[in-house]
C-alpha cells in the first residue's frame, strides 16, 4: 500500500503567491505598466494579503532572487566602472549625512504628530529597514503594526512611484531588455548561474556586506572586465521581479484596513515629505558625485537595495552607482541602527 505524504506547508502557500503574482503581472503587462512584473505581481498579491489571504515566498527563493540581482547587476560593469568607485567619498559622506538628518526629521514627525513613542518613531523612520531593523525594534518594545505599516508604505510608495516618474522623465518605458528567439530562453553564458552561489557562499565567508547581491555581481562584472560580457534571459528577469513584487505584498498580511485608515495618513505624510528631502539631497550628490541628478537621486532613494538596483539596471542608469551607495547605505544603517534602539529601548523603560 502507498501512502501519499501532504506537501509540506510551505509549498500551498507559495504556489497561491507565485499564481497570483505571475497573474497580477501578466495584467499589468497587458496594461503596459511599468516595470509591470514587479508592480503587478505587488499590487495583486498586497490585495489578497490584506483580504487575510496568507501569502509568502520561501527564503531559499527569496535569497536566489537576490543572487540572480546580482548577476544582472554584474553584466552592466566594465572597467570604467571600477575605476570610478574611488572617486565617491563625498558623494557617500552627503547619502550618510542626508539620510541621518531625513530620518530624524520623519522620526521627530512620528513622535509629535501621529503619536508615536521614540522607540517606535525611529524603527518606523529608518530607510531600508523594513526586515531586519524593524524585527530588531519590536523585540526591543517598539509597536508592531505602526512599525511595519509605516515601513511597508514607505517601500511601497517609493516602489510603485518611482517608475512611472522615470518613466516620464527619461521619456522611455520601463521595460526589460528586448529578445528574441534563443536568447530570449536561454541567453548567453547562463551557465554563470551556477557559479553565482559558490561566490554568495564565497561572499558570506569573508563578511563581505549583502554578499547575496555582491559578491555574484562582482563575479559576472569581473568577468565583463575580463572580455567575457553576458546575457541573461529576460524571463529570469521577469521571474526575479515576480519574486520582488510578490515578496512586498504578501507583508501586508495581518494588517487591517482599520490599521491601513488610522495609520495610512501619517505615513503619506511622512513619505511625502521624506521624498521631497531625498530629492534635495540628490542635487549636492549628484555635483559633487558627477552624475545625472536622476542617478543620484535613485542612488539615494530611501528604498530596498535590491528594488533599487533593478529599476537602475531596467533603466540603464549606472547600476554600479546606484548600487554602491544603496549597499553603503544599509551597511551604515545596520552598523548604528542596534545601538540606538537599545538605547531608546532602555531609556524608555526608566
Amino acid at each position: 500500500m502507498i501512502i501519499l505524504k501532504s506537501p509540506p506547508d510551505w509549498l500551498p502557500v507559495l504556489l497561491r503567491t507565485a499564481v497570483i503574482g505571475a497573474a497580477g503581472g501578466a495584467v499589468a503587462t497587458w496594461l503596459n505598466v511599468p516595470l509591470s512584473w514587479m508592480l503587478g505581481a505587488l499590487f495583486a498579491t498586497a490585495a489578497f494579503a490584506l483580504a487575510g489571504m496568507k501569502l509568502d515566498m520561501p527564503k531559499p527563493l527569496k535569497l536566489g532572487s537576490r543572487i540572480c540581482i546580482g548577476l544582472i547587476l554584474g553584466t552592466a560593469i566594465n572597467a570604467e566602472s571600477f575605476a570610478r568607485i574611488g572617486q565617491w567619498p563625498a558623494s557617500l559622506a552627503l547619502l550618510v549625512g542626508g539620510i541621518a538628518f531625513i530620518t530624524f526629521l520623519s522620526a521627530l514627525y512620528y513622535n509629535r504628530a501621529a503619536g508615536f513613542d521614540r522607540l517606535t518613531a525611529v524603527s518606523a523612520s529608518f530607510p531600508g529597514g523594513l526586515s531586519g531593523i524593524t524585527a530588531i525594534a519590536i523585540e526591543q518594545g517598539a509597536n508592531a503594526p505602526a512599525s511595519v505599516t509605516s515601513q511597508l508604505f514607505r517601500l511601497t510608495a517609493i516602489v510603485v512611484l518611482v517608475p512611472f516618474v522615470y518613466a516620464f522623465w527619461l521619456g522611455k518605458p520601463a521595460t526589460m531588455p528586448a529578445q528574441e528567439g534563443l536568447a530570449f530562453w536561454v541567453g548567453q553564458n547562463l551557465w554563470i548561474v551556477l557559479l553565482a552561489v559558490p561566490a554568495w557562499s564565497l561572499g558570506r565567508l569573508v563578511r563581505l556586506p549583502a554578499a547575496e547581491l555582491l559578491a555574484p555581481m562582482i563575479l559576472a562584472g569581473g568577468l565583463g572586465v575580463a572580455g567575457f560580457p553576458l546575457e541573461l534571459p529576460i524571463w529570469l528577469f521577469a521571474l526575479v521581479f515576480i519574486v520582488l513584487g510578490s515578496t512586498i505584498g504578501a507583508r501586508f498580511r495581518g494588517i487591517t484596513w482599520r490599521m491601513v485608515a488610522a495609520l495610512g495618513g501619517h505615513s503619506i505624510i511622512a513619505t511625502t515629505c521624506s521624498l521631497a528631502l531625498v530629492v534635495g539631497l540628490a542635487f549636492p550628490v549628484a555635483w559633487v558625485a558627477d552624475v545625472p541628478v536622476y542617478v543620484a537621486l535613485l542612488a539615494v532613494a530611501p528604498g530596498g537595495i535590491a528594488e533599487m538596483a533593478m529599476l537602475a539596471a531596467v533603466f540603464g542608469l549606472d547600476p554600479v552607482f546606484v548600487t554602491f551607495h544603496q549597499a553603503f547605505r544599509s551597511i551604515v544603517l545596520y552598523a548604528i541602527a542596534p545601538f540606538l534602539l537599545a538605547r531608546l529601548a532602555s531609556g524608555a523603560s526608566k
